[in-house]
């Protein structure tokens, strides 16, 4: 699976909160590019970017 939630970071910096990485490498919020691993669920946790939750809970079904 290569969605999922992550915490990026690199040499020069690091997130506070992890990012949702979509398909294409790209986080929700359009702030980073992660080409790592990701972790599912999760998609309550107080740790997630909120820019990231709001726009998964657009995409996704309500029943889900």
């Amino acid at each position: 699976m290569s969605e999922g939630w992550a915490f990026v970071y690199g040499a020069r910096f690091a997130s506070k909160k992890a990012h949702y990485i979509q398909e294409d490498h790209r986080s929700l919020c359009g702030r980073y590019i992660w080409l790592g691993p990701v972790e599912q669920g999760n998609d309550n946790s107080p740790d997630n970017c909120k820019e990231c939750i709001k726009r998964l809970k657009k995409l996704r079904p309500k029943n889900e």
